[in-house]
């Protein structure tokens, strides 16, 4: 008990200096927010790859991080025009660069693994986590980005005090022991919740509303739990201790990794 009393102090004051801080780069345009993504990608990427070394491999973090830019840069300079050619010779580069650099290694048993490993590594926080830079260029998409941060911050922070509280039926004890049915449930009532409190920035019909808060509460569980079958496959607790109360980077991201995409699309469609 006074260990979950401690996580939850630790949790609480993790949020409280972070959510502002978050807020004022999002809102400070000066700001080159692009740089912002890559850092948290690249670090990101490095817990990954160090859940991948408790398993024996050793995917390439160079490889891996000029890919894992090149996602995010490419969603900067999609929605700028890049020309398409430039985009080619640099994806043309790292897959010839990639398999050149396999010839260097000592043992070829693990070759292509480490090479799905690092291309996975790059889609999962290059691609799929640069949807966030897309969402803020968005007609008024810093409070779409804000509230897609809040829906999935909150049903986090939801699902974790009720399952803390009333939780006692386990949903998926092989992949996560301490998530339960109770936890997962209020996570997505308080999800749905903060949607309709954000009506005014979404401009969404009350159906919209609902759908967007079930859909996004339901991915961001589905983020989090993919993330505990990677840790759980490595016997890793938590990915790193960057972030206190929270464990790393990674644990911090995995449900917005996939509630970004979706967000991203149900808004373009549905607005």
């Amino acid at each position: 008990m006074e260990e979950k009393y401690s996580n939850f102090l630790k949790r609480t004051a993790t949020i409280i200096i972070v959510v502002p801080l978050v807020f004022l780069i999002i809102f400070w345009n000066e700001f080159p927010f692009f740089i912002v993504i890559i850092i948290i990608a690249l670090l990101g990427l490095r817990e990954l790859y160090s859940i991948a070394h408790k398993q024996g491999y050793k995917p390439s973090y160079i490889l891996g991080s000029m890919l894992t830019s090149y996602f995010v840069f490419t969603s900067i300079y999609d929605i700028y025009s890049l020309n398409y050619h430039i985009k080619n010779i640099f994806i043309t580069f790292f897959i010839i660069m990639s398999f050149f650099m396999q010839l260097l290694k000592k043992d070829y048993s693990k070759v292509l693994t480490e090479i799905s490993i690092t291309i996975f590594g790059s889609i999962y926080l290059g691609y799929l986590f640069s949807f966030i830079l897309k969402i803020k260029d968005l007609p008024n998409g810093n409070y779409f980005l804000i509230s897609l941060l809040l829906i999935t911050w909150v049903n986090d922070s939801g699902a974790y005090l009720i399952g803390t509280k009333l939780g006692k039926n386990k949903i998926f004890p092989k992949i996560s022991p301490k998530k339960t049915i109770e936890g997962s449930i209020g996570g997505i009532i308080f999800g749905i919740a903060v949607t309709f409190a954000l009506k005014g920035w979404l401009n969404l019909t009350f159906n919209g509303l609902l759908s967007l808060g079930l859909i996004i509460s339901i991915i961001a569980q589905l983020g989090d739990l993919f993330e505990s079958v990677l840790k759980r496959g490595s016997g890793v607790k938590d990915s790193g201790t960057l972030v206190p109360g929270h464990g790393g980077i990674l644990d911090s991201l995995d449900s917005l990794i996939f509630t970004a995409p979706v967000f991203y699309y149900y808004i373009i469609f549905l607005t």
